[in-house]
């Protein structure tokens, strides 16, 4: 698409937005709670009035009424994050946070660091995290060092998952859609003041798309299944103390096109482009934790303990190899919350991580076995304080000392400023907001070791560092009917690590880069619901993300970026949404030089609550059947559609 056709499509969508007034009914009262919204950017819990962050909720209520099934999906409704996914669900999908990798990006479930130590670069493929037992999705952009260490260089992505709360009420539903598409969810729950149980099981199942997007190499489907199951129990013996304890499995497994198509091929088409070929995928995901949490002092000093562990394994075949991997991390995690006054909270903690890989090829030649591990151990501490009347100041810092990389110190710096009555708008409250901070990635186990005969590893390799700064402005009218923030990033990433292919050897290895890269641009998020039956949600960036040595922008990072969602509700039990998403023209992962064009996509979704009860609802993806690829050659649904029913007692 070109930069004159993607400000065309994004000034209509801002013509309709404007038109519109409206965002989903749940963003009406998120706006109008916008102080008692409490969010995880610290280790205690603070209040979106005196966050300096830029943050980005999305919660259970815009996901139902936009159908949305996994978290990729929910991702691309944010400002300043990226997705490229490979093919239909379940694929590999890369997550890009103001032009940082996957790899710079820290995924937490339920506050759980779960970043996989066996991948190449310690990613978390969020491939098979659906949405069906999230409460909502929490996305800090900017630095997080400070406060959760390496992994938290570009920010945090928090999936909260539903608490149990109320008496007993069980649930269950059952989707139907194209491509031979079903999904069995259930689960109950059930929280008094004393204790609180809850359980989901869910099954996924599709026959697929391709994975190739061309032919003649896009005929086979690539089918993708997913079964998770969770479980949560909580306990409070007194009004000071509280355990809790829960345990989530998933075990997926998609098909996939592993060969590509030859050289001299009838069409003349690229070599590096899949063909159908037999080829699956393995995932087995086990999280858990087991967390406690003392008041003292009459609340004014608090003790949290937690022990997790993640294990992560995955097992890859196609004709003539065999690829295994497993990635399992243990952590404890202790720190202290002290209030001494209203306006002041200071918090001290230590961490001990250990991180164990193992990857190897049982089938084929060429891989080498990595079995090792590395462990880190931290201390931190942040302070929270009202400096004057609607004024807070943060301030949070971080030592890690790592087995093999040593110690590294990281800080974060935030302010917030809420204007007093006189200074601002009449009718409206402003807030001023801005941050600082430092991060260090250390490098994969893979990267140090090497992981074949063709990709060596490099035991000299060094951490990366970077920093980043922003800027905002939030605003919102008294009376809860708008909304708005706009942010201005600014930051630069130095000593990245890539891999350098030498054609002398026919071998890659990673390399520390002496070519910093500079990141700047505009992140605007928008809420509107001017009346209880039409509501209004858009995002929109502009990313600049250039390595200096070379000047362009890197791949996959469209320069432009822009989501928005409209519903109506022509009656009290029906709500109907039509939401958009456009994307300017990028650069491929692979080959990078290659120009993705742009895109627009449009969908229609619907949600009937035939009783307080039952609730049926459909979405019709891609209304247009537009043919787009994230990644050159990679395919992507065209038109789609799929109904759910649900219930409730």
């Amino acid at each position: 698409m070109s930069a004159f056709s993607f400000r065309t499509s994004l000034l209509c969508a801002l013509s309709v937005s404007t038109l519109s007034h409206g965002l989903a009914q749940a963003q009406e009262d998120e706006i109008l709670k916008m102080q008692e919204v409490i969010v995880s950017s610290s280790r205690s819990a603070v209040p979106v009035s005196q966050m300096g962050d830029a943050i980005s909720i999305l919660d259970a209520a815009e996901i139902e009424l936009q159908q949305l099934a996994t978290l990729d999906e929910a991702l691309e409704r944010i400002p300043g994050v990226a997705i490229t996914r490979s093919g239909g669900v379940g694929q590999n999908t890369q997550v890009r946070m103001r032009g940082f990798t996957t790899k710079h990006v820290l995924v937490l479930i339920d506050g759980v660091k779960v970043n996989n130590p066996s991948e190449a670069d310690n990613q978390f493929g969020i491939d098979h995290l659906f949405l069906d037992n999230v409460e909502r999705v929490e996305v800090l952009r900017g630095p997080q060092s400070g406060v959760y260490g390496a992994d938290a260089v570009a920010g945090v992505i928090n999936v909260i998952t539903k608490r149990p709360n109320g008496p007993l009420e069980v649930r269950g539903s059952a989707m139907v859609g194209d491509n031979s598409t079903y999904e069995l969810t259930a689960g109950a729950q059930q929280g008094t003041d004393t204790y609180g149980v809850s359980g989901s099981l869910s099954y996924y199942d599709t026959a697929g798309i391709s994975l190739s997007s061309r032919p003649p190499g896009n005929v086979e489907r690539d089918g993708y299944e997913n079964f998770t199951a969770q479980l949560r129990g909580e306990v409070r013996p007194t009004t000071n103390t509280e355990l809790s304890a829960w345990v989530r499995y998933t075990d997926a497994m998609n098909e996939i096109d592993a060969n590509y198509l030859p050289a001299n091929n009838p069409l003349g088409l690229p070599a590096f482009l899949f063909q159908d070929s037999e080829g699956q995928n393995e995932s087995q995901q086990l999280f858990g934790a087991v967390k406690g949490v003392w008041k003292t002092f009459d609340g004014k000093l608090d003790h949290t303990a937690q022990v997790s562990i993640v294990d992560l394994q995955d097992v890859y075949t196609a004709p003539g190899t065999e690829q295994e991997s497993e990635g399992r991390t243990v952590e404890g995690i202790y720190y202290a919350t002290w209030r001494p006054t209203e306006r002041v909270t200071f918090v001290g903690g230590a961490e001990y991580r250990d991180e164990q890989a193992v990857f190897e090829q049982p089938v084929g030649a060429g891989y080498a076995l990595i079995d090792d591990g590395i462990s880190n151990t931290a201390a931190f501490a942040e302070v929270n304080f009202e400096v004057l009347k609607g004024l807070f100041l943060s301030g949070a810092a971080r030592y890690d000392d790592n087995e093999k990389f040593g110690g590294e110190f990281t800080h974060r710096l935030t302010a917030a400023y809420n204007l007093p009555d006189q200074m601002d708008l009449p009718g409206i409250d402003t807030k001023l907001r801005a941050s600082y901070g430092e991060g260090a990635e250390a490098p994969g186990l893979r990267q140090l070791l090497g992981s074949s005969a063709t990709y060596e590893g490099n035991p000299d390799l060094k951490p990366e560092s970077s920093w980043m700064m922003d800027i905002g402005i939030d605003q919102r009218l008294e009376n809860g009917l708008a909304g708005w923030s706009i942010t201005y990033f600014d930051g630069v990433a130095d000593d990245g690590i890539f891999s350098i292919f030498n054609p002398l050897t026919g071998k890659s290895s990673p390399q520390n880069i002496q070519s910093p890269v500079d990141m700047s641009g505009v992140e605007l998020d928008l809420r509107v619901s001017p009346a209880s039956w039409i509501d209004l949600r858009g995002a929109y960036t502009y990313m600049d993300v250039s390595q200096r040595s070379v000047g362009t922008q890197l791949f996959g990072r469209p320069k432009h970026e822009a989501s928005a969602a409209v519903t109506v509700r022509p009656m009290s039990k029906l709500a109907l949404t039509v939401d958009g998403y456009w994307r300017d023209e990028f650069f491929s992962d692979y080959p990078s030089s290659y120009v993705m064009p742009g895109y627009s996509l449009y969908s229609v979704s619907a949600v009937w609550n035939i009783t307080e009860r039952v609730s049926l609802a459909g979405k019709i993806h891609n209304i247009t059947d537009k043919f787009y690829e994230e990644k050159l050659g990679d395919s992507t649904y065209g038109r789609t559609a799929q109904i759910r029913l649900s219930v409730r007692y």
